[in-house]
């Protein structure tokens, strides 16, 4: 069975406006509720940053395998069949192990270069700091929705359906798998941000993620290499994994 492959797809996600109720949404009120002229200000900031930043998003189709095998793989991992990527913990796992396709995310509202100097122009004290983050915010939030909404679309095309997009660091799922989303969304060169050794993003309203692609016609069928087809010419076979989501021991 030949590597499916897929290519980056990007996605266009600019913000014609924001609504103060929104960004005020994501406003620390400790730092700005005593400021009388703070919807001058949100609407003001707000207006800017939709003119000046235009956020995307980028995102890719991976065929996930799970992957078991010692003495590399000590506890169960995803697999990104044709790729180095290795995805780990029992939540991304339980996530995985079924999909039809794993698909690794990430959005930006613009280039840190470009974030910065815009901050530089509008933030006069503490108060637009706060506001303008909270821009920021809104419309990395923004991104992230139309970015999973593109890929939503992509499923439905494809006949599957999909879940919430999960971010590293949540759960179990670990921060420095974001190195590895960063690298196979080819995110920096793209978006135009990075993130350190930890996985922490360097970027204010950027984000990466993964979403699950499902079958859900496969959910009650039971699936086994001794009953595939394939079984004689199964690339995922050959590096000794499976597709049926065999289930491993995780270390309590």
């Amino acid at each position: 069975m030949a590597v499916q492959t897929h290519q980056i797809v990007e996605v266009d996600c600019a913000v014609d406006s924001l609504d103060k109720q929104t960004v005020r949404a994501f406003i620390d009120e400790n730092s700005a509720a005593t400021d009388d002229a703070l919807e001058e200000r949100v609407e003001k900031i707000a207006a800017a940053c939709c003119e000046a930043l235009r956020p995307r998003g980028v995102y890719k189709l991976f065929n996930p395998a799970t992957c078991t095998l010692p003495p590399s793989y000590t506890e169960p991992g995803i697999k990104l069949v044709g790729t180095m990527a290795v995805l780990r913990g029992k939540t991304i796992y339980d996530r995985m192990r079924r999909a039809t396709h794993c698909v690794m995310m990430a959005t930006s509202v613009g280039s840190p270069e470009c974030v910065n100097a815009l901050r530089a122009r509008l933030c006069r004290d503490a108060v637009d700091e706060a506001v303008f983050e909270a821009c920021l915010q809104a419309m990395g939030a923004w991104a992230e929705r139309k970015t999973s909404d593109a890929v939503a679309r992509e499923a439905h095309e494809l006949g599957l359906h999909v879940d919430e997009a999960l971010q590293a660091g949540e759960y179990d799922f670990p921060l420095e798998s974001n190195t590895q989303l960063l690298f196979y969304t080819q995110a920096t060169n793209r978006l135009g941000f990075a993130c350190d050794k930890s996985g922490a993003i360097a970027a204010s309203g950027a984000n990466l993620g993964v979403m699950g692609m499902y079958d859900a016609s496969q959910r009650n069928r039971k699936r086994a290499c001794g009953r595939c087809r394939n079984r004689e010419r199964c690339s995922i076979r050959a590096i000794g994994m499976n597709c049926h989501g065999r289930r491993g021991k995780f270390k309590e």
